[in-house]
């Protein structure tokens, strides 16, 4: 299967393209530049560098949050774009579980953990097989670790920020190595392929899809405090 994956979930950011079976591009970019800036232009020339074109997917992954919120909009609008004009199917993927999947093969559970500012983390605990053990939430860092059991491998951009509150929780937790901490494009491919996954094209269902937010953004939060005062 052809696929196109889109991770926009954070401030970098990474496409990837599978071709016959074969991861045969990756781009990650750490830059200040935004989403909307980059993104086409990454897809485009990932395409022509694959000697492919648009024509030639068969199907969009992405990375559908929680994370950035202007960058989730970003990735959805353009997945939801190129999907709509291809009749493709689109395949959204929780962008913790997604994070997860860097240490597949895990035989213990996996603890993505990600920040999410004001002072709060997004965080999901499951099991060696992905089954959740606890749910995604917007959550403060050491509320959550209180209630994680077991022995854990703990991955994400928040695992250094909070390295404090997950010493003081005295938790059984692993930390993953650096490059396991980023959501990629890549492991959206190998996901799709170790579910077997084979979506079909809903147009309906592809206009509805809303991103995985978690929590409402920090203008929706501005908006709600002005209304109640008045």
């Amino acid at each position: 299967m052809n696929i196109l994956a889109l991770d926009t979930s954070s401030s970098w950011g990474s496409v990837a393209l599978s071709k016959n079976e074969r991861i045969v591009y990756l781009s990650y970019l750490d830059i200040r530049v935004t989403h909307s800036e980059r993104l086409m232009e990454q897809i485009d020339y990932g395409l022509k560098q694959s000697k492919m074109t648009l024509d030639d997917i068969e199907l969009v992954a992405l990375s559908n949050g929680p994370g950035s919120f202007t960058g989730v909009r970003i990735g959805l609008a353009t997945a939801k774009g190129i999907c709509m004009a291809k009749e493709i199917p689109l395949y959204p993927v929780n962008t913790l579980k997604l994070l997860a999947y860097n240490v597949y093969g895990s035989q213990t559970n996996i603890l993505p953990f990600i920040d999410a500012r004001m002072d709060e983390v997004y965080a999901a605990l499951y099991s060696s097989d992905y089954q959740q053990i606890i749910k995604p939430c917007s959550s403060d860092p050491a509320e959550f670790l209180e209630a994680v059991t077991g022995k854990s491998i703990i991955i994400g951009d928040a695992v250094d920020k909070y390295e404090d509150e997950i010493k003081r929780s005295g938790k059984d937790l692993i930390k993953g190595l650096p490059h396991q901490n980023y959501p990629l494009a890549s492991t959206l491919i190998g996901l799709i392929r170790a579910e077997s996954i084979k979506p079909q094209y809903h147009f309906d269902e592809i206009a509805a899809l809303d991103p995985y937010y978690l929590r409402k953004s920090q203008a929706e939060l501005k908006y709600q405090e002005r209304q109640a005062g008045k």
